[in-house]
């Protein structure tokens, strides 16, 4: 196999100058190509959240650090039975009973329904006892035999507002139950990063890296491929905060956390910590991304554009094309085709046909997206590994994301500060600048030495947070 003539060298100085050039660039043998061979993967799955927010222009400029918006959720809901009632045969006869809830949430003539399907018209006005209000229902029945079993009316039991039916003639008017918007309050997240440079670093040339020009040639030049890493780990950290930034605001909503001079550092909610439907899962399973689908996404029955993203690394793309093509070969009426899964002929063949889409019955479609976030991310590489695969477990989390369309603007937006959506700055001293920085003849500081100065304000936010799912896999836990 090929030689590893001398594994990645860190400069650890947090600043470039001769010395640091001299360890990073030790030998300069021939090379077989004129390109740095990058083992991390493609720049285009290393960044999907700022692709998808900024990188599609769905993005809101804020003047401070806090965002909030309004949100209304489903119109109806259901209520827990406050107390069971020990009353044999509720209802029989057509008679009036009292069943018990915390909130006055049915009005008087509504339809009352249980959890097996059970129907109880609230006849009387609502009145309060002991803290509990307490309804007068009779149940809506087809003869007088009828009556609601004692395990309807078992305290914990969910009821829900159906409607109102009245006579045909002679009715009179009743009341309704409305909700409001519900309020979010969120902050961004201002990053910064910083590299410096001293004295002639910009001239010193090296064969160890060459880089392309436009004319066809290369030049060999560490120095603006140095820039570009800068520039690549910056963006790399911004993505890791918007996935797995946590809040450091305390239930009274104080910042406590401070830098050297007493100014609160606002650390906003990453996607990850914004999701609040989190489950797990030992082997992935279609029965377990039906479950997954079923009790989470319901709610998105309103969005125009359907479309569910699951974010996941290599083993969760394993595990979900496993669990798929384990689902096809126990469905005997469905028949593997060459032309989907073998192609080829004779002793050449080819297996090939990975699943990276699911079209859901209800008319929406999840899609699978791998980011490489999940597999070399600062929390993939201190993840545990799976037992099986030998990759981190972080690799096999599936993070299933409304990306969906809700009249008219995108779920996932990226929030940023006004002004401060990227600020990138030069502290010019006595060295030159690189040739991809503006320079000029006055200097900002009288060292032999210059620095770069990156900041960004914002934070990646799901509009609907209670459509997504975090699903991590705790194999070998």
């Amino acid at each position: 196999m090929a030689q590893l003539v001398f594994d990645q060298q860190w400069n650890e100085q947090m600043k470039t100058n001769d010395t640091s050039l001299a360890k990073m660039l030790m030998l300069k043998p021939d090379q077989l190509s004129p390109v740095l061979t990058y083992l991390m993967g493609d720049e285009s799955q290393r960044f999907p959240l700022m692709y998808l927010s900024e990188g599609m222009k769905a993005m809101k400029e804020i003047e401070g650090d806090e965002y909030e918006y309004d949100v209304i959720g489903r119109l109806f809901k259901a209520i827990p039975l406050a107390e069971t009632v020990s009353t044999a045969n509720s209802g029989i006869g057509y008679s009036t009973f009292t069943i018990k809830f915390q909130e006055k949430l049915f009005p008087k003539d509504y339809t009352i329904l249980t959890p097996n399907g059970y129907q109880l018209t609230v006849v009387g006005e609502p009145y309060q006892t002991n803290g509990l209000w307490s309804f007068p229902v009779k149940l809506v029945a087809k003869n007088s035999s009828q009556f609601l079993p004692s395990s309807e009316l078992t305290a914990g039991n969910l009821f829900s507002l159906g409607w109102a039916a009245v006579a045909s003639f002679g009715s009179t008017g009743n009341e309704s139950v409305s909700t409001a918007p519900y309020k979010v309050r969120g902050d961004i997240t201002t990053l910064r990063k910083s590299y410096k440079w001293e004295g002639n670093v910009k001239y010193r040339s090296t064969v160890t890296v060459k880089l392309p020009t436009s004319g066809g040639g290369e030049k060999s030049l560490w120095w603006p491929y140095e820039e570009y890493q800068h520039n690549l780990s910056f963006r790399q950290e911004c993505e890791t905060n918007y996935w797995y930034s946590t809040s450091n605001r305390d239930a009274s909503g104080i910042v406590n956390e401070r830098d050297v001079n007493g100014n609160p550092i606002v650390r906003g909610s990453g996607i990850l910590e914004q999701i609040m439907n989190k489950d797990t899962f030992g082997t992935l399973t279609v029965d377990k991304i039906h479950q997954t689908i079923r009790s989470t996404f319901y709610g998105m029955s309103d969005a125009s554009n359907k479309v569910v993203t699951i974010f996941t690394g290599i083993g969760g793309r394993q595990e979900f094309d496993d669990a798929m093509k384990a689902d096809l070969a126990a469905r005997s009426y469905i028949k593997l085709t060459d032309a989907q899964f073998v192609t080829g002929s004779g002793y050449s063949l080819a297996l090939g046909g990975y699943f990276d889409m699911y079209q859901h019955v209800d008319g929406y479609k999840i899609i699978i997206k791998t980011a490489s976030i999940f597999d070399n991310g600062p929390q993939a590489l201190a993840s545990p590994r799976h037992p099986k695969t030998g990759l981190p477990l972080e690799s096999h989390r599936l993070v299933f994301v409304d990306t969906s369309t809700y009249n008219g603007e995108n779920n996932l937006v990226m929030v940023t500060k006004k002004g401060r959506s990227m600020v990138r700055a030069v502290v010019k001293g006595m060295n030159e600048v690189s040739a991809n920085l503006t320079g000029n003849d006055s200097i900002a500081t009288d060292k032999d030495a210059s620095s770069i100065h990156f900041m960004k304000a914002g934070q990646v936010v799901l509009r609907r947070f209670n459509t997504s799912i975090d699903l991590r896999c705790v194999a070998g836990l």
